[in-house]
């Protein structure tokens, strides 16, 4: 009874054919596609970045601990002084100025010939 069913199928099979594609499918996909991307921002405002938890909530901690530090008031250091004592004017410590505080290349010609020496480190 199987080899009978296994010969209809056989026979039905081979006399089947796809259905007929229609003619205007390619202009259909073409037009869904077009529908779904129509500009670059809304595809870059829609999109997604899967990140594991853990990473997130690690970036989130990060940036939130850069944020309090950058934004934290100056410490200014206090040298320790002796205290003065009355009858003694308080003096104010000078600050030496910054040795560069601003450099610029102007005038800064290269080399025309670089000579380099090898020196071998000695061992005792």
């Amino acid at each position: 009874m199987s080899e009978e069913r296994d010969e209809r199928l056989s026979r039905l099979l081979r006399s089947w054919g796809p259905p007929a594609i229609p003619e205007d499918l390619d202009a259909r996909v073409l037009a869904a596609y077009r529908r779904r991307t129509r500009s670059p921002w809304r595809r870059l405002l829609r999109a997604e970045i899967r990140v594991p938890v853990p990473v997130a909530a690690v970036v989130i901690l990060l940036l939130l601990l850069s944020t309090a530090l950058a934004l934290r008031p100056a410490s200014r250091g206090t040298a320790a002084t002796p205290a003065a004592t009355a009858g003694e004017p308080v003096r104010a410590a000078r600050v030496a100025p910054a040795a560069a505080s601003h450099t610029t290349l102007a005038g800064f010609r290269p080399v025309e010939e670089l000579q380099a020496t090898v020196v071998q480190e000695r061992t005792p």
